[in-house]
């Protein structure tokens, strides 16, 4: 069984040749995602391994989709840093990929899936490539020039074939005697959803020179979310809740689509404006300091300062 649907147009890096003269974006927050989405499409054979792992039981077919997904995930990344290094010639992307690896681990591959089943864990990759598929619309819609929109156009519709993949896998798990509750599938989707910030994405963000060395995990979090999430539109997430809703609630109505949109896109106005909440309480923990040396340094000379004879 091929569960992989092959492409219109197969994605060649050749028919994306890039150059410094037209950066895909002068703005420093979208450069910084565009960076650390290319580090994180480029540590595809960690995945791969990962699925390859978690889906062994289950045969060839299984374990040639894998193959052939980890192979376009790859040229996703390749893609990717081919559009930084365009856009950010003096960004050191090996070693910036270097120090990811070495900092960042993925999880272990010994066969058992963090979601708890098989089952579970097509839930979490079918919501993964569904939300990477919408990301890629928000981000084509962001940069400059015909060649970058599309590149981040081919990547949307890959992400989408690759949910079809995972969809169709999981349409065959949810057929034996592993199948898993409408409830615990919305409970994996929604742990899932929620782990959008984990240390897997804050780690490449942090090495994508959008913040200084020292910055915590609570402040990379913050800037990453005002980077990102301010491009969503209610049309993006309507398009996301297509793919996620036969998934999510094992029907496809566009009342349930338009309520699961409104549902995201609530979230996502409420993660920017916790963000923008934080962002102000920290400056003004930072200006408490200053406040006070400054009322320090205009404060009247008394009987015990240093200058009373």
């Amino acid at each position: 069984m091929d569960f992989l649907r092959p492409p219109r147009t197969p994605l060649r890096l050749a028919d994306f040749p890039f150059s410094t003269g037209c950066p895909a974006t002068r703005e420093p927050g979208l450069l910084a995602i565009l960076k650390t989405t290319a580090m994180l499409e480029s540590r595809a054979d960690a995945y791969a391994a990962y699925l390859h792992a978690v889906f062994k039981p289950r045969g060839a077919a299984w374990t040639t989709a894998i193959d052939q997904w980890n192979l376009e995930e790859r040229r996703h990344g390749g893609l990717l840093r081919q559009l930084i290094e365009a856009t950010d010639p003096a960004f050191d992307f090996d070693q910036a990929m270097q120090d990811y690896l070495q900092t960042v681990p993925y999880h272990p591959c010994d066969g058992r899936s963090v979601r708890g089943s098989i089952a579970g864990e097509l839930v979490a990759r079918c919501v993964v490539e569904a939300l990477a598929s919408t990301y890629y619309r928000v981000l084509q819609e962001g940069v400059e020039g015909t060649m970058a929109r599309s590149a981040l156009a081919a990547l949307a519709q890959d992400e989408a074939r690759h949910y079809g993949m995972f969809r169709a896998m999981l349409q065959v798990e949810q057929q034996g005697s592993a199948r898993i509750g409408r409830s615990t599938v919305l409970y994996i989707a929604l742990r899932r959803m929620l782990e959008l910030n984990d240390q897997q994405i804050l780690g490449a963000y942090a090495l994508s020179e959008r913040c200084p060395p020292g910055t915590t995990a609570r402040q990379l979090a913050r800037r990453y979310a005002l980077d990102l999430y301010p491009s969503y539109r209610l049309r993006h997430l309507l398009y996301a809740a297509r793919l996620l809703s036969p998934i999510m609630l094992g029907w496809n109505a566009r009342s349930l689509q338009l309520g699961l949109a409104l549902g995201l896109w609530l979230g996502v106005r409420v993660k920017v404006w916790l963000a923008r909440v934080a962002g102000s309480v920290d400056r003004k923990m930072a200006d408490k300091p200053t406040a006070a040396a400054n009322v320090q340094r205009c404060a009247p000379a008394g009987p015990h300062s240093a200058g009373a004879s």
